[in-house]
């Protein structure tokens, strides 16, 4: 669709106004934050776009529990901010240096990464492990995991995404992220991100999620079940990547085959936790 077939281009000051918006716009209107989605496609029956950078969501606060990041803060204002820096030895910050090039990261937003969805997001797979909770407004404010978002996606289409809570890091939290890409600023072909809380040298946690596979990162819960109350040696991140491996769902596309995408989760999970073990042995 060419731009100018935009007709209206409407900027309201609050989340209900921007509701109602949406609504008397029908098919014909969709929000737009940072537009990193629209400058690359947009559906041809959409002539009226709904600004959200507007409604003042751009702001990154601290509290006690958790990091409350706003939809429309940019990609590299969530790497550049300190309280994100210090979640996990900072895996967020790392995480989002991989994502595409600095003038994406300058134009997307944290809000429109999470709603758009596409299976080769580098952030939604690391959230996920970090057990993220997002809030929706659709006349009410709501707070869900963020897998239970992609689990009733259709149900709140028309809901707007206000903000992202990463829970606050603490003794014994650890994770980790691998990107596999054919250049810096590729897309993933594919990626895996993982956390752990480790206790007197065993995981009593364990998290892990993939992304590129080629569908929609998800959890890997028979991962997770295998390193639960195991200590991280060479032995078991072996036989946990190998798990990794032979349980993932992987499907070819015309970028990678479904086996070479095993190969790849095996290698992954491997990578993150050895990452892991270093950062426990230098008491980091």
């Amino acid at each position: 669709m060419s731009r100018s077939q935009v007709t209206k281009y409407l900027r309201p000051s609050t989340p209900e106004e921007a509701l109602t918006l949406l609504r008397n716009g029908g098919k014909s209107a969709r929000y737009v934050g940072g537009g990193a989605d629209v400058a690359r496609t947009l559906p041809g029956d959409v002539t009226t776009l709904i600004d959200l950078c507007t409604l003042n969501l751009s702001s990154i606060e601290e509290s006690a529990e958790s990091i409350v990041i706003g939809a429309t803060a940019t990609l590299n204002e969530v790497l550049e901010n300190r309280s994100v820096a210090n979640v996990c030895n900072g895996v967020v910050a790392e995480m989002m240096r991989k994502v595409g090039s600095p003038l994406l990261r300058n134009m997307a937003t944290i809000g429109g990464t999470l709603v758009s969805a596409h299976s080769w997001s580098d952030v939604i797979p690391l959230l996920l492990v970090l057990d993220a909770e997002i809030t929706l407004y659709d006349g009410d404010s709501r707070t869900m995991g963020l897998g239970d978002l992609y689990a009733s996606r259709e149900r709140f289409a028309n809901s707007i995404l206000t903000s992202v809570m990463i829970p606050v890091s603490g003794p014994g939290d650890y994770a980790a992220f691998h990107k596999f890409s054919r250049t810096a600023y590729d897309i993933a072909l594919l990626n895996c991100a993982c956390y752990v809380h480790v206790e007197e040298g065993r995981c009593t946690e364990a998290r892990f999620a993939a992304g590129g596979t080629p569908r929609l990162a998800t959890r890997l819960p028979q991962v997770e079940a295998a390193l639960r109350g195991e200590a991280l040696s060479d032995e078991t991140i072996e036989r946990v990547a190998q798990v990794a491996r032979d349980t993932v769902k992987t499907a070819d596309d015309r970028r990678a085959s479904g086996e070479y995408r095993k190969q790849l989760v095996y290698a992954g999970v491997k990578s993150c936790l050895h990452e892991i073990a270093q950062r426990l042995e230098g008491g980091q």
